[in-house]
């Protein structure tokens, strides 16, 4: 197995299985503030990196209404997977990957299939910052604000 497809793999098999097995929407409070559903979500997700010999380097959780920019520098001789994943309340959830190049991001990986779980493998070729995107292109029905998760883990 090649190590992006191993990445990919482990990263739509635990948030796919945690997601869709669970509406996880009853350990919200009365208000909808509370980050409880999103964590719940993430749990198998990292059980499945950690038993797969993996170790995160970032996890981000906010609110998003429309979409988030985070940086992270990735290193070159590392093969970086890179998940997102909203709570209850997002439907569809995308995930896209800049870096700059002469002065402009430029987009050099991206997810946006109609689920509610992103992935992006990234393999520098040289020490490089890197503009992370998760927008989401549907909520659920009723909802226009929803908790997302960002991990980014490596061998």
């Amino acid at each position: 197995m090649t190590r992006k497809f191993l990445i990919t793999f482990v990263c739509l098999f635990a948030v796919g299985i945690s997601l869709a097995q669970k509406d996880l929407s009853y350990l919200d409070n009365d208000k909808g503030t509370s980050m409880e559903p999103i964590l719940a979500a993430a749990r198998p997700l990292v059980e499945e990196i950690e038993d797969g010999d993996f170790e995160i380097v970032r996890m981000e959780y906010d609110l998003v209404f429309s979409e988030k920019s985070t940086y992270r520098t990735l290193f070159d001789g590392w093969t970086y997977g890179i998940a997102a994943f909203g709570d209850y309340r997002i439907k569809d959830i995308d995930l896209s990957v800049y870096k700059k190049s002469n002065g402009r991001w430029k987009l050099v990986e991206e997810d946006a299939e109609n689920d509610d779980v992103a992935t992006v493998t990234i393999k520098p070729r040289t020490k490089e910052e890197y503009k992370i995107v998760v927008s989401v292109y549907r909520f659920n029905k009723g909802y226009n604000v929803g908790h997302y998760g960002l991990m980014i883990f490596h061998e």
